[in-house]
Formats: C-alpha cells, sequence, structure tokens
C-alpha cells in the first residue's frame, strides 16, 4: 500500500490503493502462492489479459502491485480451465 503525503504539516496521510500489495507477497511468507518470484512473474505473464480485466493488477510508481482477492480469483478460474481443457470437460 502506499500513501499520499499532504504538503501541510501535522497532516494525516491518506492510504493510496490499500487493498493492493506488492507484487513479492506472491512469492513471500508461509502462505504464498507461489514457490518463488519466476513463477509468479511466469503466471503473470500468461493470465496478463484476465488479470487486467479484473483489475488484479496494477502499476503505481514504476511498481507492480496486486489485489490478493482477485489475482486469487483469475488463477482460480484459470486452473479450472486448464484442467478441464485437459480431461475434455467444458
Amino acid at each position: 500500500m502506499s500513501t499520499i503525503k499532504s504538503r501541510a504539516k501535522g497532516a494525516s496521510t491518506m492510504p493510496f490503493m490499500p487493498e493492493f500489495v506488492p507484487l513479492n507477497k506472491l512469492w513471500e511468507g508461509s502462505n504464498a502462492p507461489y514457490p518463488s518470484e519466476f513463477s509468479a512473474r511466469w503466471a503473470i505473464r500468461k493470465l496478463r489479459e484476465e488479470l487486467a480485466r479484473a483489475q488484479a493488477i496494477a502499476m503505481h510508481r514504476n511498481r507492480m502491485m496486486v489485489h490478493p482477492q482477485r489475482f486469487s480469483q483469475v488463477a482460480e478460474r484459470a486452473a479450472i480451465a486448464e484442467f478441464s481443457s485437459r480431461v475434455g470437460g467444458a
């Protein structure tokens, strides 16, 4: 999450994109959905259009940010579609 700082002294900061987190949250931590930075970036390249449509990824100050809930929804739909195509389903 980024913040917008006011020029007035003593003014509070305003959160900017509070639901978005830095990209590294996709591979860092014990509950990370991807095992490495490479695999997370590969998924982003593969799902770029769907992620953009779902507003799950954004660029702010040349930093890629992700919306965890929206990102996981897109990844879940893609995983189900991939499996379905392999078994001849929907």
